[in-house]
């Protein structure tokens, strides 16, 4: 793994990795971008330029493309260090610089190289500058910026060793300023302090650059972060509720807006656990809870029902709420026959366990309750109720599940549910109850 630039060694292995990505990501955007434009720059200078000298600049650019294309492939290669980028920015400057700088051997007209040089043609270096900023490293623009000044400085010393070269080093700043405009005109002139201001501003331009670049590294870096945070927010959230409900907090930025829904509220106990835990060990008694929770909770999870919350040993399911579904009546009645099977065909922990279960659908309140530091997922409604009630009541009718009548009503499928009649439930008015 290659060492995030500006960290500490040993650096986060998944931001180091998205990083990495990232950099290889821009160096093919732009190894892309430098194929385009020099594909740009090869048609203008077949248009502009006579021939046979244009074929000295079609081999320049040949060569750039082909070092573009090579940089592009080391880059994936596993041997390839963060440092090898560096010489090839070195010979991008310098090859350019030669480009700009050295006269055409092709061509028919012969130019003294000092009017080359006066063209200003060193904007074409902030164009390899720019393309460094793909690199999301601001130490390899800021060393681009560094080495294009260096080499287009060596132009210059090469401009004023000539000795047909007239500059303010060899005749004086007094006399020039006597008649400015006679050595501006002159072929052979080089004025100094422009083309030192040509390579103080590129260098000026190649740190604002590298301060972008590290901006832009930085606000990667938060949000790889930022992201990681959400998934393990998730996950730990999702120990203690279900992932349904904890990716609508998340969703939600920690709080679930109250809202009103028609939904199935199932309820389970397990049958006698008073005296379980009275004649058990304790550890043995969280080990029966752990193990009933998560086989029950797989059952649950299976036919779309959310975990509400554990009071105990019993638990609340809600169906419809906060992920819907349409077959939520349905649902909880499948649910409750896969917890019924698991009971009747495994032990928990080495004990055998009954369950009493209560199914009730019915419109409900859910939402968020709490104080600002300490927040509870809560439903709140008659057929919450309902459903507890009806959990007890298999006590005097020697069932294991029932379920009221507008579950049997909103289910969209046949439950084979056996009428036990309108029974009498505590709190409310008699209720037409089923069994399956």
């Amino acid at each position: 793994m290659k060492p995030i630039e500006g960290n500490p060694a040993d650096p986060d292995p998944d931001i180091n990795a998205a990083l990495l990505a990232e950099e290889r990501s821009g160096y093919m955007l732009a190894s892309k971008g430098r194929l385009y434009a020099l594909t740009v720059i090869a048609v203008l200078l077949v248009l502009v330029t006579p021939y046979p000298g244009v074929l000295y600049f079609l081999l320049l650019l040949a060569v750039f493309a082909i070092t573009g294309v090579f940089v592009n492939f080391c880059q994936v290669q596993p041997w390839f260090k963060p440092w090898h980028n560096y010489p090839f920015v070195v010979i991008d400057f310098a090859l350019l610089t030669y480009t700009l700088l050295y006269p055409n051997p092709l061509t028919k007209i012969e130019f003294d190289p000092q009017i080359v040089y006066r063209f200003s043609n060193s904007m074409y270096l902030f164009v390899l500058l720019v393309g460094l900023a793909f690199s999301y490293r601001p130490k390899l623009v800021l060393f681009g910026g560094l080495a294009g000044a260096v080499c287009w400085g060596i132009g210059l010393l090469w401009m004023l060793s000539l000795p047909t070269t007239i500059s303010i080093l060899n005749i004086g700043s007094d006399i020039i300023d006597a008649d400015p405009v006679t050595y501006l005109m002159t072929p052979t002139f080089v004025d100094l302090g422009v083309h030192i201001q040509e390579i103080v501003v590129f260098m000026i331009v190649a740190g604002m650059i590298a301060a972008i670049v590290l901006r832009s590294r930085r606000l990667v870096v938060r949000q790889i972060a930022a992201e990681r945070e959400r998934h393990f927010v998730q996950e730990s959230l999702g120990k203690y509720v279900p992932i349904s409900v904890a990716n609508a907090i998340v969703a939600d930025r920690g709080f679930l807006k109250p809202r009103r829904q028609t939904a199935t509220m199932l309820f389970a106990d397990i049958v006698d656990f008073t005296g379980l835990v009275e004649r058990t060990d304790p550890a043995d008694v969280f080990a029966i809870l752990n193990d009933f929770f998560s086989t029950i909770g797989a059952a649950i999870v299976a036919e779309g029902g959310v975990i509400n919350q554990f009071q105990g040993d019993a638990v609340l399911v809600t169906f419809n709420l906060p992920v819907e579904d349409i077959d939520h009546a349905g649902a909880a009645v499948r649910a409750a026959k896969r917890i019924r099977q698991a009971c009747d065909s495994q032990t928990f922990a080495g004990h055998h366990i009954k369950t009493r279960i209560g199914i009730a659908t019915g419109e409900v309140i859910s939402g968020s309750v709490g104080s600002g530091s300490q927040l509870a997922y809560t439903v709140h409604g008659d057929a919450v109720n309902l459903a507890a009630r009806l959990e007890q009541m298999n006590k005097q009718t020697g069932t294991t599940i029932l379920i009221a009548e507008a579950t049997i009503t909103a289910a969209q499928e046949d439950l084979e549910a056996e009428h036990m009649g309108d029974i009498p439930i505590r709190g409310h008015a008699a209720a037409s109850v089923y069994s399956v």
